[in-house]
């Protein structure tokens, strides 16, 4: 795809072993563990009107907002008032800070993302920079942030100077608060959970800031939900629409907004021991919303969150330190992250769920302009989490020019679906011209019985990329080196084991709908495994956790470059990429299982033969508990730290598991697995 918009070119589940061979769900019960990524309850959300609102001046949503200059903050040129937050008397504080920081920029240059060359400032850009700062400051009359956004209205921006803002008034607002909880509102299983009316009128019950972007209707969310989530029923009209929030210093760690508590040291990167709010800063039906030039540090559950908004712009944005996503954006339409950064997640840094049907089961009628992506995802560092990126049901989303490295896993877009997470199955996502290397962080056994990030899913140690469940998918021009379990692993879904949230929308590009709707037409292409691109160097941020990696040199082999399950489902193929040595010839793939192993390159004639073992292993892994070893679930790797590609404890390894295999493939469980998988198979078989 040349354009980045346009054409498209719960928690861990205990099942017995005998209970879950009853079914065919067999066959993916392993996907339970990536499933803990929806541990979180949303209340039920519903996808924003994609066109523009034009109650306001300018219209609000409809497109990726751009971001206003920092010099027109000052200068007053353009819409809306301009509200100044700063430290100190006078902003003294935040001038010191931003003089600082200018004054070291000139003479170093700094790094925007780790991966990046460094920036230089010369004397000019930064005299110009501290000049706008000296005027911000004449401008200042908010200490903290929340008040300033609970002043702003339409078209407004709120201009933060340099400094660390905890934002105090907001932390002692009591969390849970009983007079909140009238405000609730059913998710489909019944639960109750915080309405959008909950977070307007209690805005700092489980949030550091809150930004409402729409009045509060008198008519209440429907309960239970809809089943159609095309267009928020409850919307109220803008009032902070077209809003932007940025940051005033030189780089995004000169503001610093933090909820957390009991540093373990100093600076930006220091890891906290407790958390004041569940989420630093939500994004709550803010049409046209420009966030710029900020870190957010410390949630219980996340950073950055993102809801029911239609058109939004992420710019220079750093998310450390949150137990669960450093960014959720979730059912909200055309969205850009670009130039972020961040680490520290339990789950993953970046998470479109419930990403728009823009793409192949697109409603026309309600997406005229479909098939299209809604989301891009690009030029990010996502780095020392669980997983660097994750998006149940993130529908037509771009992943592109990222560096994705250090983690567990590196990408995870799944179809498994929990309360509140319409859009099945998830479908039409890119990724391509990323790199994703060195994703061998070990968060489970072995040299850490106390991880350095606390991990809230279970994903295999060193693994570049999961696509559970993924329709219709384009996997290409990738550089995928030194992740030693996988490159790539691609794994289906039957449908006996998923709960689509909502209405299923027409177009499911599995013609097997009803017993596989999932894991259909993946096209994987023109990717570069095995091997680093030229002039390629580690980022330093790679040593952050020690995440072992090999030595930089020519060839850089995955432990397998392409994994797949071999379920029996069509149309995904592997074609004209090339292996560690730079030709075809050296790919691996499609992992070791129960002969023979292949790896289609017709798209279409594939495919599924089946493969008892793997299946084996999918269900073994799906029992893991922390603790385990292999010699509890032989058949299970995910969870122990992987040798080496090409060393002799690679080799090993390699051995010990096909001895298991050949034991494992003379079981009665083995047996009746394939008895059923021979059934499911005839049945995809079947016109």
């Amino acid at each position: 795809m040349a354009a980045e918009y346009g054409a498209m070119s719960e928690t861990h589940r205990n099942f017995s072993r005998r209970g879950v061979l009853a079914a065919i769900a067999i066959i993916a019960v392993a996907l339970a563990l990536p499933a803990v990524a929806l541990a979180h309850l949303e209340r039920p959300s519903y996808w924003p009107d994609p066109g523009p609102d034009k109650s306001v001046n300018p219209a609000a949503g409809g497109e990726v907002p751009k971001a206003r200059s920092l010099s027109s903050a000052v200068t007053g040129k353009g819409p809306g008032e301009v509200r100044v937050v700063c430290k100190g008397s006078d902003g003294a504080r935040s001038l010191e800070l931003a003089r600082n920081s200018i004054r070291k920029a000139e003479r170093k240059g700094y790094r925007l993302r780790p991966s990046q060359p460094k920036i230089e400032v010369s004397e000019r850009k930064g005299a110009k920079l501290l000049r706008i700062n000296e005027a911000l400051a004449k401008q200042c009359e908010y200490e903290e942030i929340q008040p300033a956004v609970a002043d702003s209205g339409n078209n407004d921006r709120v201009v933060v100077m340099p400094g660390r803002y905890k934002e105090p008034t907001s932390r002692k607002k009591l969390k849970n608060d009983p007079a909140c909880a009238s405000m609730t509102q059913e998710s489909t299983g019944g639960a109750l959970t915080p309405s959008y009316k909950y977070q307007s009128e209690c805005p700092n019950d489980q949030n550091l800031i809150h930004i409402a972007g729409r009045a509060v209707p008198k008519t209440p969310a429907p309960s239970p939900p809809l089943a159609d989530r095309h267009g928020i029923p409850d919307e109220g009209k803008c009032i902070t629409c077209n809003f932007q929030l940025e940051g005033s210093g030189v780089k995004p760690v000169d503001v610093l907004i933090d909820a957390g508590t009991g540093y373990d040291g100093k600076g930006p990167e220091a890891k906290p021991s407790g958390y004041a709010k569940d989420v630093i800063l939500r994004i709550d039906r803010a049409d046209g919303f420009v966030g710029r030039n900020f870190l957010v540090r410390g949630a219980l559950e996340h950073g950055l969150y993102v809801e029911e908004t239609d058109g939004y712009l992420l710019d220079r944005v750093k998310f450390f330190w949150a137990a669960d996503y450093g960014n959720l954006t979730f059912t909200s339409d055309h969205g850009l992250y670009k130039n972020c950064d961040g680490f520290g997640s339990g789950d993953s840094v970046v998470y479109p769920g419930a990403a728009p049907e823009t793409g192949e089961q697109a409603d026309l009628s309600f997406y005229p302009d479909a098939p299209r992506i809604n989301t891009v995802v690009k030029h990010c560092d996502m780095r020392g989490s669980a997983l660097a990126y994750s998006g149940s049901m993130g529908n037509a989303v771009r992943i592109t020019k990222n560096n994705i490295y250090g983690n567990g896993s590196g990408i995870s877009s799944d179809t498994i679906s929990a309360s509140g997470h319409p859009g099945y199955p998830a479908d039409s996502s890119e990724i391509d011209h990323n790199y994703i290397y060195s994703n061998n962080l070990n968060l489970f056994t072995g040299n850490n019985p106390e991880p350095p990030v606390e991990p809230v899913v279970g994903v295999p140690i060193g693994a570049g990329v999961i696509w559970p469940g993924m329709n219709n998918g384009d996997f290409h021009d990738n550089w995928i080196f030194d992740n030693w379990r996988y490159g790539a692993l691609l794994l289906s879904i039957p449908d006996a084991v998923v709960t689509p949230e909502g209405k299923v929308d027409a177009g499911v590009s599995c013609p097997t709908a009803g017993t596989y709707s999932t894991s259909c037409n993946n096209r994987y292409y023109d990717n570069h495994m095995g091997r680093p691109p030229p002039d390629f160097e580690f980022p330093s941020a790679l040593k952050r956790f020690s995440v072992p990696h090999a030595k930089l040199a020519p060839q850089m082999p995955n432990g397998t470059d392409f994994w797949w399950d071999e379920a029996p489902t069509v149309g995904n193929c592997w074609y004209e990429n090339t292996g560690f040595d730079g030709t075809p010839a050296s790919i691996t793939g499609p992992g070791a299982g129960e002969p023979p192993n292949t790896l289609p390159s017709d798209c279409a004639s594939s495919s599924g033969p089946g493969d008892v073992v793997k299946l084996g292993m999918l269900l073994d892994c799906s029992l893991w508990e922390r603790g385990q070893t292999s010699a509890d679930r032989p058949l299970c790797e995910w969870f122990q730290m992987p040798a080496q590609p090409g060393s002799a404890a690679a080799k090993r390894d390699a051995e010990a598991f096909a001895a298991s295999a050949e034991r494992y493939l003379r079981t009665p469980e083995a047996a009746e697995l394939r008895e059923r998988l021979e059934a499911s198979s005839a049945a995809v078989a079947q016109p």
